[in-house]
């Protein structure tokens, strides 16, 4: 009898996360408001009632599938975070094998996991970027989204020993920002290394000596 409430628990959630990733799949096609109940329980593969079942409105449930993409991206940066040494760590050596800075072996890999991002889970971002002037209810998780990006970024820059690893944090993500949504509207094939050298620059410059950046 215990194992029964369990398993309807989580096939709930199992149904709740397939509604969530429904709802990204159908903001990135259809944009905020050609989301519907209909077309996310549609892109679920569930019955109509299902989303009125799990979420009171539409708002909703638009509002948990962005902090969903939120969440998502901050475990992915968490988990990158979590492997940057500190400069007094490092003895202050912050130079790998070949000669190359750590700083720089970390922002190539994280070069990587944006490239790697799925299109859906971008467009959808930043559908709800444009659409909080308009929906008061997105400015929370969307808020969650840079946040999250800026203080992993902030996080780097203070292992790495940064002048100012708040502003060096928000440019970053400013950057990045900027290249995934132009790679929305044109990708090219050098994307990767465009993107590799605009963070390694920026990254090396908030690295330098107070006097050297002004």
């Amino acid at each position: 009898m215990g194992i029964r409430p369990q398993s309807h628990y989580a096939r709930g959630q199992a149904r709740r996360e397939k509604l969530l990733d429904a709802t990204a799949e159908v903001i990135a096609t259809r944009g905020l408001e050609g989301t519907t109940h209909r077309a996310v329980a549609a892109a679920a593969g569930l019955p109509p009632s299902t989303t009125s079942y799990f979420f009171a409105s539409m708002d909703e449930l638009i509002g948990a599938a962005v902090t969903r993409i939120a969440d998502g991206i901050l475990e992915a940066t968490q988990d990158l975070m979590a492997d940057v040494p500190t400069a007094e760590a490092a003895g202050g050596d912050l130079r790998t094998a070949d000669g190359d800075t750590l700083a720089m072996e970390y922002v190539d890999r994280l070069s990587d996991i944006l490239i790697a991002s799925k299109e859906t889970l971008i467009r959808a971002q930043f559908e709800a970027y444009l659409a909080t002037s308009r929906r008061p209810e997105l400015a929370e998780p969307v808020q969650r989204i840079v946040q999250a990006l800026e203080e992993a970024a902030e996080s780097m820059f203070v292992a790495l020993g940064a002048v100012d690893a708040r502003r060096a944090g928000r440019e970053l993500v400013a950057m990045i920002d900027g290249f995934a949504l132009q790679r929305l509207a044109h990708s090219r094939p050098d994307d990767r290394d465009v993107l590799r050298g605009a963070l390694r620059r920026l990254t090396a410059a908030h690295l330098r000596p107070a006097s050297a950046l002004t």
